[in-house]
């Protein structure tokens, strides 16, 4: 019988997925591309069936691929801009994944930086992102998780309230905001939410990778609560706010 805290998944399923994704992943290298979310998937899968050397191999290559994103954005749209800023976000996202916090809080203060900028400028232009932030959560939820990855804790409760028209919460604002709180009990409740949410939505490894990303969450609310999870074996930190 499953811990309360564990998602129990199919490994004949997975294996499934996983081939397939590197089918498409072979694909891409013919014509010469890289798609950083087939390689998060591949990843992904690859760790849950407990091959975490492929698994990192995987992410590894998502990294590079997004770097190239990024690159591509400042041409695009400058520096300082909502595309960098995200996708930095992104970025720091995949290095948690493989134990990498150092480039995760380097990426992650880089993203701030422009976050906020970009927001106090689009307040005084009176930008549509700033007017009706629903219709930007990329923008608000992945700011509140750079936020969150640089102990900016209550920066991270505060984006959350600017951005309050969103029903579906920002996840990282609510583990700052237990954190804050030393509340061990919410923390637990929050992460029987995310599992009961993975499990009643049907939710892949990889789904929704851009924005909310509950598996992500899941990892990081597990690691901070010091419940065995993936990020675990690449971070050996002790726990932030134990629940057991």
């Amino acid at each position: 019988m499953a811990e309360w805290w564990e998602i129990k998944l199919n490994p004949k399923k997975l294996n499934k997925m996983l081939k397939e994704e590197l089918s498409r992943i072979e694909e891409d290298e013919q014509y010469g591309v890289m798609y950083d979310f087939r390689l998060i998937a591949a990843g992904r899968y690859y760790m849950y069936l407990g091959n975490f050397d492929e698994g990192k191999k995987y992410i590894l290559k998502a990294i590079e691929a997004k770097k190239k994103d990024i690159e591509e954005s400042i041409k695009e749209y400058g520096y300082e801009s909502r595309a960098v800023a995200t996708d930095k976000t992104r970025l720091a996202k995949m290095y948690r994944w493989i134990g990498e916090i150092e480039k995760l809080k380097q990426e992650c203060f880089e993203a701030v930086k422009i976050f906020r900028k970009v927001y106090e400028e689009g307040k005084k232009a009176d930008r549509t992102f700033v007017l009706r932030p629903e219709g930007s959560s990329y923008f608000y939820v992945l700011w509140a998780d750079a936020e969150y990855y640089l102990g900016n804790y209550q920066m991270a409760v505060d984006v959350k309230k600017v951005f309050a028209k969103n029903t579906t919460g920002i996840v990282s604002s609510a583990l700052a905001e237990y954190i804050l709180k030393n509340d061990a009990q919410a923390l637990k409740n929050q992460i029987k939410i995310l599992v009961e949410g993975i499990i009643e939505f049907r939710c892949e490894p990889d789904y929704d990778t851009n924005v909310y990303d509950p598996w992500h969450w899941y990892e990081e609310a597990k690691k901070i609560a010091g419940l065995p999870g993936i990020f675990s074996i690449f971070d050996p930190s002790p726990p932030i706010l134990p629940v057991c």
